[in-house]
């Protein structure tokens, strides 16, 4: 069987379509967990402050200029204790929720959840249009090359493109 370039414009829609569903359900489940993340800590939570352990800058590029700067920030909370990264200058507070201390998040992103889980949201229904699109397009085109080839005006792709 040889390889038509139908084939290929029927296999490359397909790739386009299952990574963008792909991308959707993957905002979807981060919305979802964001969410039981949130509703934990919203529900009972303890604020935890830090001991900074040491900064560092990252640098690079053409100039060396510096690219971040982050400090390691410790926490314990009974027989937990945890790191975390922080950038320079921003809250060090944790939210820890007490029944699971696996549940934990900054002060600043707690405080961010309608922007964060909006974004998720947003980004999963983009990519659930754009699919929607990609598979009406592709299967318009094929009724429409259907119904000219039955009239007797084959067209081509590239001609169908050029004009």
């Amino acid at each position: 069987m040889r390889i038509r370039r139908r084939h290929v414009l029927h296999s490359a829609v397909s790739i386009v379509v299952l990574v963008q569903l792909g991308f959707a359900a993957a905002f979807s489940v981060d919305a979802a967990q964001a969410n039981g993340t949130y509703d934990a800590l919203a529900a009972h939570h303890v604020v935890l402050q830090g001991r900074v352990g040491g900064c560092a800058s990252v640098t690079g590029g053409m100039f060396n200029g510096t690219i971040a700067r982050a400090c390691r920030v410790h926490y314990r909370y009974g027989k937990t204790s945890f790191s975390a990264l922080i950038p320079v200058g921003q809250s060090t507070a944790y939210y820890l929720d007490p029944t699971n201390t696996s549940i934990r998040m900054r002060e600043v992103n707690f405080k961010g959840r309608d922007s964060h889980v909006g974004v998720d949201i947003a980004l999963a229904g983009a990519l659930l249009v754009g699919a929607l699109a990609v598979t009406t397009a592709h299967l318009w085109n094929l009724h429409r090359t259907r119904t000219s080839r039955d009239h007797g005006t084959v067209t081509s792709l590239s001609q169908r493109i050029s004009r």
